[in-house]
């Protein structure tokens, strides 16, 4: 089983949309010392480090659907994030720059990105041996919306690591069989599209606050959307890899 590791509610995705973003704090001057490590250094690396990782919701350029990648490698062989881990010295934003800039091709500049959420995740298996040891992460998720057909035509995924993609719309990932992490995320980038639109309203010369009241209701229910998340559908989700024969559930929680 795919295990989340309990996260006190203080902690829970949804409160990191009250922050602008995510704070990147360098005490003194650090310089990276990262070196490559031979696969059975980096397999002891993931028996003992929980990795940082930034994931991003690709829009496209009308903001209405998602840009997802099905993997056919693990760890989790399914519908699932662009992104990887944060190198040393990086913030998460520049993480997902340069991840953007080598799976896709992409080239965003650092206000284009939105943080969404924060998650923890615990896989039960591993791409790299032994492969039953599984890996850990921690994940900075962001958005970032498109703004053109030229941005859209660059996004080809690689073959080695995804057997198949597809643009969807957040409907489809919050009522389809996707991991609920996928879900989390999605509900989060939703409810934080309201409060966007709420603040804008509370700025907004001549809003009424009959117009507030009526956007500050709807972010609530969106939130709590977000929550019901872990506590229902987490239970329904099932992973089937036919290209690796796996399969297993999912078990999350705050």
């Amino acid at each position: 089983r795919l295990l989340l590791p309990n996260i006190p509610l203080k902690s829970s995705g949804y409160r990191i949309m009250f922050q602008s973003g995510i704070p990147y704090h360098e005490t003194g001057t650090f310089t990276s010392h990262r070196t490559f490590l031979p696969d059975d250094e980096y397999g002891i690396a993931l028996d003992n480090l929980v990795k940082g990782c930034t994931d991003i919701l690709l829009l496209n350029p009308r903001g209405d659907k998602i840009f997802t990648g099905r993997r056919c490698v693990q760890p989790q062989p399914d519908w699932w994030f662009m992104g990887g881990r944060i190198f040393p010295g990086e913030t998460p934003i520049q993480s997902c720059q340069r991840l953007l800039r080598r799976e896709l091709g992409l080239d965003i500049d650092s206000e284009r990105f939105v943080a969404v959420c924060a998650q923890a995740f615990a896989f039960e298996m591993r791409e790299q041996a032994p492969k039953h040891h599984g890996t850990t992460d921690a994940q900075f998720c962001y958005k970032v919306q498109l703004l053109n057909e030229e941005e859209v035509k660059k996004v080809v995924l690689d073959e080695n690591e995804y057997s198949e993609s597809e643009w969807k719309l957040p409907s489809e990932v919050i009522e389809g069989n996707y991991h609920p992490a996928l879900k989390f995320a999605v509900g989060n980038m939703l409810a934080g599209n309201v409060l966007e639109r709420l603040e804008k309203k509370v700025e907004e010369e001549g809003s009424s606050d009959e117009e507030i009241a009526m956007l500050a209701r709807e972010f609530l229910k969106k939130r709590k959307e977000v929550d019901q998340v872990l506590k229902t559908t987490s239970k329904d989700y099932k992973l089937v890899s036919k290209e690796l024969d796996y399969e297993t559930t999912v078990n999350s929680r705050y």
